[in-house]
């Protein structure tokens, strides 16, 4: 009987245990553009799009999501994959094709990366 009672904690201990761990799972990955001028002040209603590879943002192609800036000049992706992001940002005939185009490294696991882009003249790509 004395095992049995044993056995029945340890169970029970195991299961709280396992509880928290699942409670204590990181969430995906979220990536914040804020999108600026050339004067430093931030851009509401710019769109902004998001790419997987580098070839799907040069080509604007594939797009992942797109999403318009608040007016605070910021947008949020949540729900990513863990990788390298490429965005390109546009209003107005500005974009930031002269500026930060994408994310220095993979996203993590647990991690909200935030990056400031800035609108400006395009630069011809081809």
């Amino acid at each position: 009987m004395k095992k049995i009672k044993i056995i029945a904690l340890l169970a029970l201990i195991l299961s709280f245990q396992a509880c928290n761990e699942a409670e204590t799972e990181l969430p995906a990955p979220q990536l914040q553009i804020n999108v600026i001028s050339k004067y430093l002040v931030p851009v509401a209603d710019a769109s902004v799009s998001l790419y997987a590879t580098e070839d799907d943002w040069f080509l604007k192609q594939d797009t992942i999501a797109t999403l318009q800036t608040d007016a605070a000049g910021k947008v949020l992706f949540e729900s990513l994959e863990e990788q390298k992001y490429y965005f390109f940002v546009e209003k107005d005939g500005l974009d930031n094709t002269s500026d930060v185009a994408a994310t220095k490294n993979a996203l993590q696991i647990g991690q909200r990366f935030e990056v400031v882009t800035k609108l400006d003249q395009p630069i011809p790509l081809n």
